[in-house]
């Protein structure tokens, strides 16, 4: 029995020994290691491998991150307001009730080998924040307890924003630390929706607040931006979900008969008329850069025309005929010239092609003509 304890603790002792000397070499090359903190400088008055209870680790962290004098050492720039901020934070002010089922610094930077965050190892990297998140927002028992479902990081990962930062690179497009905040993170409410989205849809945003269904949104308590195109799982908008047809966007609140039913039908041909022209277009430049003809001034053309399809699709947010329809004139115009430069184009090479014949034709005429006349010649004797 006695042996029997002995060895237990012996395999304790081991155990906590590795992780003792597995946290050292970690901190070692983390970024407070490399600024010459030490263990002792976290865990002063503890056993060092002896993690802080939860509920204590953000007001630890907050000992140097809030204190600008003490920072400035490090970095003259870094905010010291973090520890501020996730007091007011739903994971703030849930762990200063005791609930230690939700998320504190070491959660999402880590407590042995932190890196800066703008390195792009960084679990709050941006290309990382979401599998961050997803360890706790998509765990379906841990969300559960809290009366919210899993689901947001996974949808999120098939938005149109996921796509932008993950496939193309675009580290600009937003993650959820964008949306929600990073250290005072919560879900935005219904009047900030618009706000949120508005930090990068600035021209969508303007337009749409002029409009009259700012109003109307209002008056319904709805949260404006999200009614259309969802939160997380965003798809890249169609020109399909104008109208009032099938199961389109605007068909879930209009019909024929509803108020704006007319400007829903405008706008669709419009989008429809001035895709086609860009379409049509492209296709008679084609043929021509094909046949080897240069038709730069068209291609000129042709990308004008493609910028007012674009800032059509951003001028629907007005809700309004007025901009919309000068905007598809404008790019229709410009589609219209683009093609005439192609057609122009291939009929010059029909011309070319026409005295081309002509010109081989005479000219055979000519070599058969010449060779009659040799044959016509009398032979030498």
């Amino acid at each position: 029995m006695l042996s029997g304890i002995v060895v237990l603790c012996s395999v304790a002792a081991m155990s906590a020994q590795t992780s003792r000397q597995a946290a050292e070499d970690a901190v070692r090359s983390d970024v407070h290691g490399s600024s010459g903190i030490t263990c002792a400088d976290c865990h002063a008055g503890q056993r060092t491998e002896t993690a802080p209870p939860r509920t204590d680790v953000a007001r630890l962290c907050a000992r140097c991150h809030s204190d600008p004098a003490y920072m400035r050492r490090f970095d003259p720039q870094v905010r010291v307001d973090q520890f501020a901020q996730y007091l007011t934070s739903v994971h703030g002010e849930q762990m200063r009730k005791g609930e230690t089922r939700v998320a504190t610094c070491s959660d999402c930077h880590g407590a042995h080998g932190i890196t800066r965050v703008r390195d792009s190892r960084s679990p709050v990297a941006p290309a990382n924040v979401a599998q961050t998140c997803a360890r706790c927002h998509g765990d379906a028992k841990r969300m559960g307890a809290f009366g919210r479902n899993e689901t947001p990081v996974a949808d999120w990962s098939a938005s149109v924003h996921a796509t932008a930062l993950l496939k193309r690179g675009d580290a600009s497009a937003p993650t959820c630390s964008t949306c929600h905040g990073s250290h005072g993170a919560r879900p935005p409410g219904v009047t900030e929706i618009a706000n949120v989205c508005s930090q990068c849809h600035v021209r969508e945003a303007d337009l749409f607040r002029a409009s009259p269904k700012k109003s109307i949104f209002e008056s319904i308590g709805q949260a404006e931006c999200l009614v259309c195109h969802g939160n997380h799982k965003i798809e890249r908008p169609s020109d399909a979900w104008i109208s009032i047809k099938g199961d389109a966007v605007c068909a879930v609140c209009h019909d024929e008969q509803v108020k704006g039913a007319s400007t829903i039908i405008a706008v669709h041909q419009g989008l429809e008329g001035l895709s086609n022209a860009v379409a049509s277009a492209d296709r008679t430049l084609t043929r021509a850069e094909r046949a080897g003809m240069l038709v730069e001034d068209g291609r000129f053309s042709l990308r004008e025309a493609r910028d007012h399809l674009i800032d059509a699709r951003v001028t629907v947010h007005a809700f309004a005929e007025a901009p919309f329809t000068a905007v598809v004139s404008e790019g229709v115009a410009a589609a219209k010239r683009a093609e005439q430069t192609g057609d122009q184009a291939l009929r010059e090479l029909q011309y070319r092609r026409r005295g081309l014949t002509i010109a081989l034709v005479v000219i055979v005429g000519f070599l058969a003509a010449l060779w009659l006349k040799i044959r016509s010649l009398p032979t030498p004797d």
